[in-house]
């Protein structure tokens, strides 16, 4: 009997009934050892990592080894990555194989010419690559223990520092202070309504539209009353080329699906890998839909080049087919060309055939990664462009109107695209006068850019070689577990405890936080992957030094400099000295200043949002945090047992009772009526 090892059940169960009789699949549910959780875990010396078995796996490891003992061939097929190759290590010197007694194989889709090809490839461990990933486990055990320890000191208890993390934090951190800091600017535009189009009053020397102040109003309504026609005296026609976009990689897939709709970056990619593993289809069976989704490379196998271009032609005919092969290259220097993009695996399953057969998010992520593939191999969309100019001159400028029509679908197709008519933009020429349906002046102003959703996050981080493909979506859910981002709609924004923490950082470990610094570490982790540099080389140069700040800033910052947000004039109700706005456990909250002196407090709560009860004005109050969410209660409880509910100031549209915020048996925070359950509205 064969035994082959991979990661997860739902591949196993792909593969089992891929390879059949004569061979037994089992799943190690990902890692099977991991540094331990109560200690740092790694020798300072040689940096060699101290190895446990997780908690919950001394049964699985127990089976592995008895299932190993009685295989004749053992094939470690974990991912294709540097975790994967962990693993197989894992599994290595857990059950001390022989070298003669395994092999090491790899494959991008789990089909059964894949999977016997690379049984006749199959290989050694890939040291290098074991390494490279013990280098990251212990590189970011060495920052964040030391880190956490000084974070629970100088801010409070429970907080945890990462490295690629916090650098991320400090990007959503940084473009929400850009936001808050930001002052719209309100200025006026000139606007000819016609049945072309819009026409703006635009300079003539950049042709930018032209802004005015407020105060110009009523001269530019004077200028413009009386216009009734414009008289084209330019017209420039071009064509645009607009060439298919390349084939999805792990960065490009969680930012197509969360815009176009609205998915996690950790969702896809536990969409994604379901696809890949391999789905029960009605009436088709088990089947793996697309190769492995942890990827940054753009390259098509000739296979799957061959087949998109047969696909197209027999779907379409040969006039949307590119005459030529169209391959791409990969822009980042440290892309594993050997890999592949994202791409269907049976290109027979259409997504017309899988429509009813899978389950609506699983078809949106297998249709996106199949559009993608298809319309790299067909033609480009092709647009007419008109500019048009038109006079009269007014206020020193020239009237433009800009339109694009598209005169050839291409590979637009896929989208539902179709050839846009040109209508009376055909018959147009230079002195043809255009009526005009109404002009008016429009108000506008400056907007603050938008916080960071995952796409554009992952796209920063992708841009500035910030963590790789297998890392981005953790890097997104472990800032919204640790409770230093939030999610409202998409946006990405960062709480209190993650404003402070970013600002510590950023003040006291700038080279934690700086792009640079980080994006050349994982330069470093892929030079060991390659065998250019060494585990323990690597890890020499970073930790001593870095340790000897630790301990240099546990013994110069001052909590209370750190924790104290901001200056106030509110009074103590104790000793009537300025409070303070401090960050605790629960959030904001009034300090005095003269703490520890005097021990005054009160809650701080946005009164434009909440109400605020007497007693909480008085320091009699303060809130507290349930199972439910948060809610007022005497200073002295539970000894002196009265509460009452936090309610907002907005009212139920069914009762006009006040909403209350509450958390769900799922730990989400929801809005409903505080008249519950008489009245069940939720706010949607």
């Amino acid at each position: 009997m064969n035994l082959v090892l991979v990661e997860s059940p739902a591949k196993a169960k792909t593969i089992e009934k891929i390879l059949g009789k004569g061979y037994k699949v089992v799943a190690t549910l990902g890692h099977l050892i991991d540094l331990p959780k109560s200690k740092l875990g790694v020798d300072l010396t040689t940096f060699e990592p101290e190895y446990v078995p997780i908690k919950g796996k001394g049964k699985l490891i127990r089976f592995i080894k008895q299932q190993v003992k009685g295989a004749s061939l053992v094939l470690l097929a974990q991912d294709p990555d540097r975790e994967g190759e962990a693993i197989a290590w894992q599994v290595l010197k857990l059950t001390e194989l022989p070298e003669d007694s395994y092999k090491r194989i790899v494959f991008h889709e789990i089909t059964r010419d894949a999977i016997r090809k690379a049984v006749e490839q199959g290989r050694r461990i890939d040291l290098n690559l074991v390494q490279a990933q013990q280098a990251r486990r212990v590189l970011d055990r060495l920052v964040g223990y030391p880190l956490s320890e000084l974070l629970w000191h100088k801010i409070r208890y429970g907080l945890s520092a990462g490295r690629v993390q916090s650098a991320a934090l400090r990007l959503i951190v940084e473009r929400q202070e850009k936001i808050d800091a930001f002052e719209p600017e309100v200025y006026l535009t000139v606007v000819a309504k016609t049945s072309l189009g819009d026409f703006l009053l635009s300079s003539s020397k950049d042709l930018k539209p032209l802004r005015f102040p407020e105060d110009k109003r009523q001269s530019l309504l004077e200028k413009i009353e009386h216009l009734r026609t414009l008289k084209v005296v330019g017209l420039g026609r071009s064509e645009a080329v607009v060439t298919p976009p390349p084939p999805l990689i792990t960065s490009s897939l969680q930012q197509e699906a969360n815009r176009r709709f609205g998915f996690s970056a950790k969702t896809t990619m536990r969409l994604a890998q379901e696809l890949y593993q391999g789905l029960d289809i009605p009436g088709i069976g088990r089947r793996s839909l697309i190769t492995y989704m942890r990827t940054d490379s753009v390259r098509l196998s000739n296979y799957a080049i061959s087949e998109s271009r047969k696909f197209i032609e027999h779907l379409f005919g040969r006039e949307l087919l590119n005459p030529t092969v169209r391959r791409y290259k990969t822009r980042s220097k440290n892309a594993q060309e050997a890999h592949e993009a994202i791409r269907p695996v049976h290109f027979d399953l259409s997504p017309d055939v899988l429509k009813d057969k899978l389950s609506k998010p699983h078809w949106l992520i297998y249709n996106l990664v199949w559009e993608r593939t298809i319309a790299t191999q067909m033609k480009p969309a092709l647009y007419d462009v008109y500019t048009i100019h038109a006079n009269p001159e007014i206020l020193d400028g020239i009237w433009i109107l800009k339109r694009r029509f598209l005169k050839e679908p291409g590979f637009l197709i896929l989208a539902g695209k179709t050839k846009e008519e040109e209508g009376a933009f055909k018959g147009l020429s230079e002195g043809t006068e255009v009526t005009v349906n109404e002009v008016g002046v429009v108000e506008k102003q400056t907007s603050p850019p938008h916080p960071y959703t995952d796409a554009s996050l992952v796209k920063t981080l992708e841009k500035l070689g910030i963590g790789r493909p297998s890392t981005f979506a953790t890097i997104i859910d472990t800032l919204l577990k640790r409770g230093y981002v939030q999610r409202e709609g998409r946006f990405l924004i960062p709480t209190d405890n993650g404003k402070v923490v970013a600002d510590f950082l950023k003040k006291h470990f700038p080279e934690i936080v700086d792009y640079e610094f980080t994006a050349n570490m994982e330069d470093s982790l892929d030079k060991i992957a390659r065998g250019e540099l060494s585990k323990e080389g690597f890890l020499k140069n970073f930790y001593p030094t870095f340790i000897e700040k630790v301990e240099k800033k546990e013994k110069e910052v001052n909590k209370s400099d750190v924790v104290v947000l901001e200056k106030t004039n509110v009074k103590c109700p104790k000793c009537g000295a300025d409070m303070v706005l401090k960050l605790g456990k629960f959030g904001k909250f009034y300090s005095c200043s003269r703490y520890p002196e005097c021990d005054g407090m009160l809650s701080y709560i946005d009164e434009n949002r909440y109400e605020i009860p007497p007693e909480a004005k008085k320091g009699e109050w303060v809130l507290k945090v349930g199972k439910y969410g948060r809610f007022w209660a005497h200073k002295d409880y539970p000894k002196i047992k009265q509460t009452a509910p936090l309610l907002l100031k907005e009212k139920c549209p069914k009762c006009g009772s006040p909403l209350i915020e509450r958390r769900g048996k799922n730990g989400r925070l929801f809005i409903g009526c505080s008249n519950y359950p008489k009245c069940k509205f939720i706010k949607r």
